[in-house]
This record gives C-alpha cells, structure tokens and sequence, in this order.
C-alpha cells in the first residue's frame, strides 16, 4: 500500500480490506467504479467487514487489485501466444 495510511485499532487492516473487497466485488463488480468512499461503506453493508475502512485503504487496495487482475490478464494472453 502506497498512502503510508495506519489504520486505527478498531478498523480492518489492509489483508481484511483485500479478502472483503475480492467478496463484494465478485457479488458486484459495480464497486470498481464507485468512488472509494462508497466501496467503503458497502463492504459494511454487504456484510463483509464489520467496521468501515478508511476510504484511503479501500482506494490503495482497489488500485492492488486492478493491477493484480491486469498482471493476471497479460500472463494469459503471453501464454497463449506462446504454446511450451
């Protein structure tokens, strides 16, 4: 995580932010396109943490987790293109 943000006792850490936001955005894939502020209330409401997280976590885990997607996306298509 890039923003050097600590999270309070009481808020859910950067691992819990990643497993709830994998969750909710595999029930809605809207969430990436909601600002950070929202996503961060959603994972709330959908049940997937118990406290809300800091819209800064929930911003910097959303950017890991495209990244991770593009990175898996380029692999795919490398090895399709090269058959071993």
């Amino acid at each position: 995580m890039s923003s050097g943000y600590i999270p309070a006792k009481d808020e859910p850490g950067p691992d819990e932010i990643l497993e709830a936001l994998r969750e909710a955005i595999f029930d809605n894939p809207r969430l990436t396109e909601m600002p950070s502020e929202e996503v961060a209330r959603q994972l709330v409401l959908g049940g997937h943490l118990q406290e809300e997280p800091s819209p800064v976590l929930v911003a910097d885990t959303l950017d890991a987790l495209e990244a991770e997607e593009g990175g898996f996306e380029a692999d795919e298509l490398s090895e399709e293109g090269n058959p071993t």
